[in-house]
């Protein structure tokens, strides 16, 4: 695949398709989460797959096969959405769309020798919902900062609630996603939509520099709690 195509590929939200063969043999592949899409890896690598797992970028399961038919899919809606494209293309009345598949070799190897850091956005809003739209106003100013900064969004995640109240999942995934290596930069509007707790905060970003991965926010550049008063940039 181009370069350019490649990039703008890994900038999607992606799927990871895991085909096992009939010989025993497994690939890995990268291409974009949609139903369309799903179907048409499913009927493109079905010819000598004993069985397919796509999960997404955090080990998810999306859905298993068994060669062409489907054998679970969580999300429910989701599964409606495939079936209504995969079906059509089982019974010859449809093709399969030529999408964009990369090898996930051939995509780290160019993440690890291209210019572009990866970046994973976080959005946080301190509300019990977002009533104002303020979520996809933060990741519309941290899209921007990242292609303004030249990187690859490769990942997002999101809390709404207040840091006392509620079970931060986003910022969990934030954490696995730094563990498995999938980001050389984390974005945030602000630094305390991390952590409002100094002790903590400064806990959390020592975590993300031993994984090398860089703390930025449009507000503030690269972050460095280390070298910054406490009182300067948290709440």
């Amino acid at each position: 695949m181009e370069k350019e195509a490649l990039a703008e590929l890994l900038k999607k939200e992606l799927i990871i398709g895991y085909v096992y063969g009939l010989d025993g043999e497994s690939q890995e592949f990268y291409f974009e989460k949609s139903p369309s899409g799903i179907a048409s890896f499913i009927m493109l690598k079905k010819e000598h797959a004993d069985k397919m797992v796509l999960t997404d970028t955090l080990d998810r399961l999306v859905l298993d096969t068994f060669g062409e038919f489907i054998n679970r899919c969580p999300d429910q809606r989701l599964l409606k959405g495939i079936t209504k494209e995969l079906v059509p293309m089982q019974q010859g009345e449809k093709e399969p769309v030529n999408i964009p598949i990369v090898s996930v070799d051939e995509a780290l190897e160019f993440l690890s020798h291209g210019s572009q850091k990866r970046a994973w956005i976080y959005c946080r809003i301190d509300a019990p919902e977002d009533t104002h739209g303020a979520l996809k106003g933060q990741k519309k100013e941290l899209m921007d900062y990242s292609e303004q900064m030249g990187f690859v969004v490769v990942g997002e995640s999101v809390d709404i609630g207040s840091e006392l109240d509620f079970d931060r999942t986003g910022l969990a995934e934030v954490m696995k996603a730094a563990g498995n290596s999938i980001m050389d930069v984390l974005l945030v509007k602000k630094v305390d939509c991390l952590k409002r707790d100094t002790a903590k905060l400064l806990e959390l970003q020592r975590g993300l520099d031993q994984l090398g991965i860089e703390l930025y926010s449009p507000l503030e550049g690269q972050i460095q709690l280390e070298y910054q008063s406490p009182s300067l940039s948290l709440q």
